[in-house]
């Protein structure tokens, strides 16, 4: 906004508000009837003087708090590497995936031998006797029916199951991503149409206060037209702040380091037709919540199996060194000692095992059941979008040349002020919704690739 520098109201100097209050009035620089000029001649000796680095330092901070304060234009390919890569809920359920590693670390590693000394028969004063006896022994489990190997598959298909949960994880989060950025871009849409409604409206509003002042134009009719800009200016200002509200938020799901903004060049009025077979088969093939059942059934299974080897007694075996008497008289031996599994044989724990088993089956047929409802009504929701926004954009040529017409009729006095604020509703109204049903055909799209498992 350019403003007439305080001692020069009237001259036709004229002076940047904000640079004048940041510069010109710190160092005691006022303009002087100086006729026609953009900056006061002081403040230009002043740059040519002592106080340049003085006077260009609030320069290099506007400058670089603008820099530091605008968002970043990137495309949904873009925003979604940042999403995948800095997300805050991406990363906490990524170690998932590392707890279950450290879980087959464990199942791999075989049971730690035992040692133990002992040391009897002293006396008081601790002198050896006939009875002393010195013991020094090694034991060490051995696992026996299979059990390392299925505790290592139980493990193994977890540690797979849970990479496979991960990435159903993001594309749950995927929809909050997608549903966020498009919203971004619609506030967008909507600034930039605005902008551009208000220069037109600033066209006409031209054309009234010249008729208004040629007696054309009654003073209650100009008023309305006030009136309205107040309303447009308002508009402008509360779609500027949730656009402000939406790059914080999309920002805080890119992981709150980055200020960015929707690519407007992302969405095209064309939308491809999708076949439900096609992208059924898809989503059977690439659903990671399915996939992931798949494999947690099989580490069931391998549970299982792990249960029913529980029955089967694991042996010790161990080895001694023993010396006798007062001399130590030396002595070896060995031994073999395992449960004899007569009442506990797991069958409590089989049970379990086996219900867990019978569990995941019936949780894989109805993920399969969910994986259809959802892309239908991805699908269902696409369409019927789709068709609002066809509705829309056929009409869209029409309502342009209609509000081109209101404001030529109104420019030559052909419609009154109401008809012209009526007709520019009508139009502001009818293209709102064109922007809306864009933008949700958009998002209606990227939810059906959801659907379906795609992430990228």
């Amino acid at each position: 906004m350019l403003t007439t520098c305080s001692q020069c109201a009237g001259s036709g100097s004229l002076l940047c508000g904000s640079l004048w209050a940041c510069l010109c009035r710190p160092l005691g620089l006022y303009c002087h009837n100086v006729k026609k000029a953009l900056i006061c001649k002081r403040f230009l000796r002043a740059f040519r003087g002592r106080f340049f680095l003085l006077a260009l330092l609030p320069v290099a901070a506007l400058l670089l708090f603008a820099l530091s304060s605008s968002a970043q234009e990137v495309s949904v390919d873009e925003a979604l590497d940042l999403f995948l890569k800095n997300n805050w809920d991406v990363l906490i359920n990524r170690y998932e995936i590392d707890k279950a590693q450290g879980d087959l670390i464990q199942a791999r590693l075989f049971p730690n031998p035992n040692v133990s000394v002992n040391y009897t028969g002293m006396t008081s004063g601790g002198s050896r006797t006939d009875a002393t006896q010195q013991t020094y022994r090694l034991d060490q489990l051995i696992e026996l029916g299979g059990k390392r190997k299925y505790r290592i598959g139980t493990a193994t298909e977890a540690l797979e199951a849970v990479k496979l949960a991960h990435k159903d994880a993001i594309r749950s989060l995927l929809v909050g991503f997608y549903t966020t950025y498009y919203n971004l871009l619609l506030s967008q849409l909507n600034i930039d149409f605005q902008k551009e409604d208000l220069q037109k409206f600033d066209r006409v509003f031209q054309i009234a206060e010249k008729r208004h002042l040629a007696g054309f134009l009654t003073l209650i009719e100009y008023t309305k037209l006030k009136l309205a800009r107040i309303d447009l200016e308002n508009g402008l200002t509360a779609t500027s702040n949730q656009l402000r509200n939406d790059i914080e938020s999309f920002s805080l799901l890119l992981g709150g380091n980055i200020r960015i903004q929707s690519g407007q060049s992302q969405v095209t009025e064309e939308f491809p037709e999708y076949s439900e077979n096609e992208v059924l088969e898809r989503a059977y093939i690439s659903r990671w919540d399915l996939l992931a059942l798949e494999r947690q059934s099989k580490s069931f299974d391998y549970s299982y199996r792990l249960a029913k080897a529980q029955r089967i007694p694991d042996i010790t075996i161990g080895g001694e060194y023993e010396g006798f008497g007062k001399n130590l008289e030396p002595g070896r031996g060995l031994g073999v000692s395992l449960n004899i599994p007569i009442f506990a044989r797991n069958q409590g724990e089989i049970a379990r095992r086996s219900a867990e088993y019978s569990q995941i089956k019936l949780q894989i047929e109805r993920t399969k059941r969910q994986i259809e409802v959802d892309v239908k009504h991805a699908l269902n929701n696409y369409r019927s979008g789709l068709t609002i926004f066809d509705a829309y954009k056929t009409r869209k040529n029409e309502m342009l040349e209609l509000q081109g017409r209101s404001e030529k009729a109104f420019s030559l006095g052909g419609i009154t002020v109401l008809d012209l604020l009526d007709t520019q509703r009508t139009y502001r109204d009818f293209m709102t919704k064109y922007r809306q049903s864009l933008v949700q055909s958009a998002l209606n799209q990227a939810l059906i690739r959801v659907s379906t498992g795609e992430i990228k």
